[in-house]
């Protein structure tokens, strides 16, 4: 297929809770791109993992159409609002995990205000729960969970009951269920670009995401999701076996492993070289990094787009940046190392 291309086009913060990437694919040969890209978007859309509220528990509420004493909203907008609410982590979760929210007003009830887990963050802090007054007290137990999709709560209460009733300590059943919504991806749209020189393809693919995944990150997924579909059928697979002389095949296969480890040698040498290269490299979008989202959205928000942005900025600049910590600097200096390169002194 000749040289392999997965780079970021472009890629930005649209909103508090949309990240945009566009990114090129491929080469493909003539008409694999199609089904490749419809693949992918489907798994992107379908497929991927998120994290999202399950069900609570309101201190004085038996049921949703119940009224909180204090508090502007019914229960059914809070349960509403909660539903609405994004949330992002770096770690896998295996089991629900508590969320704690306990105010006492007047107060506007924002995201920001619940105490959530240290491995999980909420994309929007800003995001509205409740409005209470002055002898209002709003106290609720969040249950977050991470899956696939969606599930409806006349569903998941039966499963929740039986599986986790004793960890949970789930006695009373004044437990409101919601329908939870995992999906990580807002939308995806691609083209097929034809190179008519190589006759070949190659996908563009732009994807949104709801805050919570990073779109480059959530197309190595995809694509890792595809591997996992289709190697079981691998087993099926034999090919009729030739009897070749055992030394006659290993000094063959010596020789070609010699001959195209010094080919690609040369041609990764003369590509560091080139001053074109670097050009090309410092241009890259930040995306193009293997940085993880709370890093990428922290450049992002500090107008650091491209490679070349970064390496214009020293450690002692980046610490002056409002959410600055150790974890950030290691996170970036880790990628830029692995470039080659370091940040400015």
């Amino acid at each position: 297929m000749g040289n392999l291309i997965f780079s970021c086009i472009e890629s930005r913060i649209e909103d508090n809770q949309t990240l945009y990437g566009c990114f090129k694919l491929g080469p493909f040969y003539s008409n694999q791109g199609l089904t490749i890209a419809n693949t992918l978007r489907r798994l992107l859309l379908s497929d991927l993992e998120g994290l999202a509220v399950v069900f609570v528990k309101m201190e004085g509420v038996n049921h949703e159409y119940s009224i909180v004493s204090g508090v502007k909203e019914s229960v059914l907008e809070i349960l509403a609002n909660l539903k609405q609410i994004q949330f992002k982590t770096n770690s896998i979760i295996y089991k629900p995990q508590v969320a704690y929210l306990n105010i006492r007003g007047p107060k506007i009830i924002l995201a920001d205000d619940i105490q959530l887990p240290s491995q999980i963050e909420c994309v929007d802090p800003t995001q509205y729960i409740a409005t209470i007054s002055s002898d209002g007290n709003l106290k609720i137990k969040i249950f977050i969970c991470q899956g696939k999709r969606y599930c409806l709560q006349n569903s998941l209460k039966p499963v929740f009951q039986k599986q986790y009733r004793k960890m949970l300590d789930l006695k009373s059943s004044n437990y409101l269920f919601l329908d939870a919504i995992f999906l990580p991806i807002r939308q995806v749209n691609f083209t097929i670009e034809q190179n008519n020189k190589l006759n070949k393809e190659f996908i563009i693919f732009e994807i949104w995401t709801k805050g919570g995944a990073h779109p480059k990150q959530s197309l190595f997924k995809a694509i890792n999701e595809v591997f996992k579909i289709l190697i079981p059928f691998r087993k099926f697979y034999s090919l009729q076996k030739v009897q070749t002389p055992k030394y006659l095949a290993q000094n063959y296969l010596n020789i070609k492993n010699l001959k195209n480890s010094n080919r690609e040698y040369q041609n990764i040498l003369s590509k560091i070289e080139s001053a074109k290269f670097q050009k090309k490299l410092f241009t890259l979008d930040i995306s193009n990094l293997n940085l993880l989202i709370s890093t990428y959205i922290f450049l992002k928000k500090a107008n650091i787009h491209t490679i070349s942005d970064l390496l214009k900025k020293s450690k002692a600049e980046l610490s002056l940046l409002d959410g600055f910590d150790n974890e950030l600097l290691y996170d970036i200096e880790k990628n830029i190392i692995n470039l080659g390169l370091n940040l400015k002194k």
